[in-house]
């Protein structure tokens, strides 16, 4: 078998273009990331292929599609619209690394952004975090996942949210009660 110059000289432009595909397969799932949608994940689920047991179709699709229709049920629906982009936006760069992710990888990888967005899920407002929802948005959210209590990610995600939000609120209690301390000992004209 003969390799001809010009077959060497179009090697480059051929794989070029295969690299251009899996940019064009990325751009076009980045246009599918909103707050109003959960087209993301059928669009990954189309170029990955894990199937209907796989953490994009029978996890990630199914409880974005739930929390979006009961969404106007919420107090706080910036947490939640932060929440859906946040973990689409975090799947996507983790796909920018790997050329061909394996549907374990997208499994950990989703799993593991669950925490970081909800904890903090825009990124600009520090204000919008899962500790400071009111408790009928918290119980919600609980019932609309009350489905995913056989997964070991899950328990593992809620046990560290709940730590952070009760070492959160201690912190803030402690920082109300000096403040009170120190107005009422104002009030008193206690020496400082």
């Amino acid at each position: 078998m003969s390799v001809s110059l010009r077959s060497i000289l179009l090697l480059p432009c051929l794989w070029s273009l295969v690299w251009s595909l899996s940019i064009l397969e990325l751009s076009l799932l980045e246009s599918t990331i909103s707050e109003d949608s959960c087209s993301f994940y059928q669009a990954l689920e189309m170029r990955t292929h894990c199937g209907n047991d796989g953490y994009v179709t029978n996890f990630a699709h199914k409880y974005c599609e739930k929390y979006l229709a009961g969404r106007s049920s919420f107090n706080d629906t910036k947490w939640q619209n932060g929440v859906r982009v946040c973990l689409q936006r975090t799947m996507l760069s983790k796909l920018r690394t790997v050329s061909q992710p394996t549907c374990q990888q997208i499994r950990d990888w989703g799993f593991d952004s669950h925490f970081g967005c909800y904890m903090r899920p825009i990124p600009n407002s520090p204000e919008v975090k899962f500790c400071r929802l009111k408790g009928a948005d918290i119980v919600k959210i609980g019932w609309m996942a009350k489905g995913t209590v056989l997964e070991k990610e899950v328990w593992k995600q809620f046990a560290k949210m709940i730590n952070e939000c009760a070492g959160q609120y201690l912190q803030d209690v402690k920082q109300d009660f000096v403040q009170f301390l120190k107005k009422t000992m104002n009030s008193l004209n206690w020496p400082w």
